[in-house]
């Protein structure tokens, strides 16, 4: 074997050695994009475990499981005190508010009815606003997207038992995971049947009450010229859709946010604030979906209040179910309702 035939075989054998390298140096920057995980991740990841345990002790399925979730409440504790050491304490609200809010986050704690109840979600919106619901009302708010870590009632009772509005100490929370999935649901309902004419918008009473309430995004967007990326498509439908049910909703914030130095039991305040937000922004779908109880479930006194529209305003005849009688419904059940002792 000659020596430019050696020196050949060993330029060949390092150029794979080289890609070889190169090759698993790729393959591991990837695992580590995929696997690492950043403090935050697990500061948050084991806060929702100690949460849900914390909720499993006061509703656990199978009582002989009690020792067992407090043993792994206390460990997951452990470990959320140990991660966030240095960071701020656990225990402090106003502490882990602070480090959450760092990173875009709603974080509250309290007591509902002797049950503890947490909540974080990532803020997708905040800022001031003036209401008047007859009287002027200030008061900041936040917009929160989905949760990593729900209240105890939604917890408890599943996703039906969201709500569209809650008080927090120091601003109303606006959901828009309330009305989000619903607004994807209907938009890939269209994108799939691809609508010509008005009728084929709505084939059930919800989708007939988004496409009231939306009409002019519908048509736009299907009729006058369907789009051809979807992704882009349903983001718009989303954004805009939402735009519609924003005013409602800081309207229902700020019932709740003048009543939240009052004595009144929790579900009163939230009747109060949702017939507050249909009398001043009414509108079909949030009306369709609290008349139905899709979205909260009701004590017998809020309840109450719910079987007056059904007495009021007949759901099987929807056209009828104007937005001046939907407005002026509620505004005469708010002035009826009587206060809890």
């Amino acid at each position: 074997m000659t020596q430019k035939t050696v020196r050949q075989y060993k330029e060949i054998i390092t150029s794979r050695y080289a890609h070889l390298f190169l090759g698993l140096l790729v393959l591991y920057g990837i695992y580590s994009i995929v696997t690492h995980t950043t403090s935050f991740d697990k500061i948050t990841e084991n806060l929702k475990r100690y949460c849900y345990a914390d909720y499993e002790m006061k509703m656990p399925r199978n009582p002989l499981n009690i020792r067992e979730i407090k043993y792994y409440r206390e460990k997951f504790k452990e470990r959320v005190d140990a991660l966030t050491k240095g960071a701020f304490d656990h225990d402090r609200k106003d502490e882990a508010q602070s480090y959450f809010m760092n990173y875009e986050f709603l974080y509250d704690s309290c007591r509902e009815n002797g049950n503890p109840s947490y909540l974080l979600a990532r803020i997708v919106e905040k800022g001031v606003t003036k209401r008047e619901i007859p009287e002027e009302v200030r008061f900041d708010y936040f917009i929160l997207g989905e949760k990593t870590i729900v209240p105890f009632p939604e917890y408890e009772k599943g996703p039906g038992a969201r709500t569209f509005v809650s008080p927090g100490e120091n601003a109303i929370y606006l959901y828009r995971d309330s009305l989000e999935p619903i607004l994807r649901w209907y938009f890939e309902s269209l994108w799939i049947t691809q609508p010509k004419q008005s009728y084929q918008f709505y084939g059930d009473a919800l989708s007939y009450s988004l496409y009231r309430d939306l009409q002019g995004t519908c048509e736009a967007m299907f009729l006058k010229e369907h789009p051809k990326n979807r992704r882009s498509a349903e983001e718009s439908f989303v954004e805009e859709g939402f735009k519609t049910f924003l005013p409602t909703m800081l309207s229902m914030g700020a019932r709740m946010a003048a009543d939240r130095k009052s004595k009144f039991p929790s579900d009163y305040q939230y009747l109060r604030a949702c017939l507050t937000g249909l009398s001043l922004d009414p509108n079909h779908t949030m009306f369709y979906l609290l008349k139905t109880g899709t979205l909260y479930t009701y004590t017998p006194m809020a309840r109450k209040g719910w079987n007056l529209f059904l007495q009021r305003l007949d759901p099987t005849y929807p056209d009828q179910i104007t937005l001046q009688k939907i407005s002026e419904t509620s505004q005469d059940i708010l002035n009826r309702l009587k206060v809890p002792p």
